[in-house]
């Protein structure tokens, strides 16, 4: 265990906060962070109680987003000085000079580091007294590996998701892709897949603590097993289907071309085992956008695979990711993407307003959009996603949804359900139907967006 040794000999228990910014796969890979310093005897507390170690797992997707993690950076220091700040995820990757710069920052750890927290902790702690003010200690130590050209996956098995229903499993990390706007492939590597009898382990061992939904993450999720030549995603989910009865399986988001018709197969096939959602990033319904922006496919494809996914699924949620003001982007071209939007059968909308990222092409580009000119767009984005959210849920007032109810309670006292189609319900009723299927009926939709229901 870290730290000094007391007077009587014993080791004191240190305690730890964890603060997750971005994707599914940094929550998955937090709860793999807490795993280890569980196991290694340190006490876990929440974010807004004092902690001898903060660990924040940042996100680099936007130049928004890193203002954001450094706004977080600095606002815990205030808030708790006399910690031990680590700051690991993406754009620790990306920048780490940068976010060791910032006062008070004890140690950055880069993505493939930050799975060996435990024996860099043990470092740190003995650098001084356990309680010395973090702001004293300079400079910060950074650990940043850089990614191999053949990189193999990394994860260790682990048993818990602090205080969640359900599990996110990351099964891929990395991409190949060379979108001219994105930063991701050099915060996160190549492209590598979690071997199918991991997989298989890892998913027994969180059906076996509880779990009844499982949430497959990864950086380029359609892209598992091209690495290890164990197939591809539709031979992932046809052998998940094969065991753990108990448990429902969700996909994050996936690339439209990848939920090809096989993953839609297995999919039908085994109805009630999968979430009727997918997020599938569209970024611009202009095809002269989407080569500009080094995408592998054009509108009208993108606009088929929608339309599959609809008639595979008639009550699916589907999700995009769609960039506004992306350089060059004309009046004509922005028209193209609200019409595609409008005619696709999308329920919600991310929409991010572009912003150069250092190092891509798109950053290199001429013909920058004004920012209040994407800020416009990214307005009547928004609006339609809005809109055609609120279409999508009207069609559910009335109905019974099955619904796993989750562990923590609203704010009134209420249960808290989450649909395969990603519908949040509000509902009474006793502590025995956490973490279980029940049939729910929406009553109505409250100002929150979540549906006020009954158990059926």
């Amino acid at each position: 265990m870290a730290g000094a040794v007391t007077s009587d000999g014993e080791r004191p228990i240190v305690t730890a906060s964890f603060r997750t910014m971005g994707c599914k796969l940094n929550q998955c890979e937090t709860a793999q962070m807490e795993e280890a310093l569980l196991d290694l005897g340190y006490r876990l507390v929440p974010w807004d109680t004092p902690a001898v170690v903060r660990v924040l797992n940042t996100c680099t997707v936007t130049a928004k987003t890193d203002r954001e993690c450094r706004r977080e950076i600095r606002r815990a220091l205030r808030l708790d000085p006399g910690c031990r700040m680590v700051v690991t995820g993406c754009y620790a990757q990306v920048a780490p000079e940068q976010t060791a710069s910032i006062p008070g920052v004890a140690l950055v750890l880069g993505n493939l580091d930050k799975l060996r927290l435990g024996d860099h902790l043990e470092r740190l702690l003995a650098r001084a007294p356990l309680f010395q003010d973090a702001a004293g200690i300079e400079p910060a130590p950074t650990r940043v590996t850089p990614y191999q050209t053949a990189p193999v996956f990394r994860g260790d098995f682990f048993r818990h998701f602090s205080g969640y229903t359900r599990a996110f499993l990351k099964v891929q990390n990395g991409c190949d892709n060379a979108c001219s706007y994105c930063v991701i492939p050099a915060a996160r590597g190549h492209s590598r897949s979690m071997l199918l009898a991991d997989v298989a382990t890892e998913v027994r061992l969180l059906a076996d603590q509880g779990f009844r939904e499982v949430v497959l993450t990864g950086i380029h999720l359609g892209a598992w097993g091209r690495d290890t030549g164990e197939g591809s995603l539709a031979d992932l989910l046809s052998a998940l289907t094969g065991f753990q009865k108990t448990l429902r399986f969700r996909l994050s988001s996936t690339e439209p071309m990848e939920v090809d018709d096989r993953v839609l197969q297995v999919m039908e096939a085994e109805r009630t085992r999968f979430a009727h959602h997918l997020h599938v990033p569209l970024q611009s319904g202009s095809d002269t956008v989407l080569r500009r922006m080094n995408r592998p496919y054009r509108s009208e494809a993108y606009l088929q695979r929608v339309h599959a996914i609809r008639g595979a699924f008639p009550d699916a949620a589907i999700g995009a990711d769609v960039i506004a003001g992306f350089p060059g982007e004309t009046d004509e071209e922005f028209a193209q993407t609200l019409a595609l939007v409008e005619k696709a059968p999308l329920t919600y909308l991310h929409v991010f307003s572009y912003s150069d990222r250092p190092g891509t092409r798109a950053s290199a580009m001429k013909d920058k959009v004004p920012p209040e000119v994407i800020a416009a767009r990214g307005g009547r984005l928004r609006a339609l996603g809005v809109a055609k959210d609120c279409e999508f849920q009207e069609r559910f007032q009335g109905t019974v949804l099955d619904t796993l109810v989750l562990k923590e309670r609203a704010a009134d006292g209420r249960l808290v359900g989450l649909t395969g189609n990603y519908l949040e319900v509000l509902m009474e009723g006793g502590d025995e139907l956490k973490n279980s299927f029940v049939p729910v009926r929406a009553l109505r939709r409250g100002g929150d967006g979540r549906w006020e229901g009954v158990v059926a």
